[in-house]
């Protein structure tokens, strides 16, 4: 795998285990015509038989069973960077900062407790 799609791997599992992204979304952008084009046959096969052993097909098998290794193997960087793309502007329309709340931004504690003060020594000139 080269570095490009190694990178993507990475941010795709940590997206994936903090919750940015989930299974719908990825399905989202790496929709079933872009899997069934990109995906080698033998991947295909083994997703479909995982899915009859089971008795269910949905998207969070379909991740689980791919995982971030495979699709960032197989899918076309340009879907993959569109789902990650789309749950980065989320993740910051979510922030406090970007909502424009009204409630004042508090600082964090900076004061120096009178007993922790420096001791300051002049110098005369």
């Amino acid at each position: 795998m080269d570095k490009r799609r190694a990178w993507i791997r990475v941010c795709l599992q940590e997206a994936l285990d903090r919750g940015v992204l989930d299974a719908d979304d990825i399905l989202r952008h790496a929709s079933p015509a872009v899997l069934a084009t990109d995906l080698p046959p033998q991947l295909v096969a083994s997703l479909l038989q995982t899915g009859l052993d089971q008795g269910t097909f949905d998207p969070a098998l379909l991740v689980e069973h791919l995982g971030s290794t495979k699709l960032a193997e197989h899918v076309p960087l340009p879907v993959l960077w569109s789902c990650l793309g789309e749950a980065a502007e989320v993740v910051i329309a979510e922030h406090p900062l970007s909502r424009g709340d009204d409630d004042p931004i508090v600082p964090v504690n900076t004061s120096v407790e009178p007993d922790e003060q420096p001791e300051i020594e002049l110098v005369a000139e």
